[in-house]
């Protein structure tokens, strides 16, 4: 693999604002929570990762350990909803018969 180029982005740790390492990853399974609503809506709601990042200890330039001996994570996510709305619900919420 060629040299990949190190990106760094700033997070909040318990010392305050820290750089930390951007990492690359690759999904292995994002499958949806699904809720079945009592108006009969089936809700499916996905989180989806954009970026992780792992923290740097600004004096040793080490990875950041948190006081449980745990490295700093930092994740930015979004999150996927999509509806099953039922053509009778519709109706109804609209105000029709």
């Amino acid at each position: 693999m060629p040299n990949k180029k190190r990106t760094i982005s700033v997070i909040d740790s318990p010392k305050g604002k820290i750089e930390a390492e951007d990492l690359e990853f690759k999904v292995v399974r994002e499958e949806p929570n699904v809720y079945d609503l009592e108006d009969g809506t089936r809700l499916k709601i996905r989180l989806v990762l954009n970026k992780v990042s792992r923290g740097i200890d600004p004096e040793t330039k080490k990875a950041f350990f948190l006081p449980n001996d745990e490295p700093l994570y930092n994740a930015n996510w979004g999150v996927s909803i999509f509806a099953e709305v039922p053509r009778e619900t519709t109706k109804r919420l609209k105000g029709g018969n």
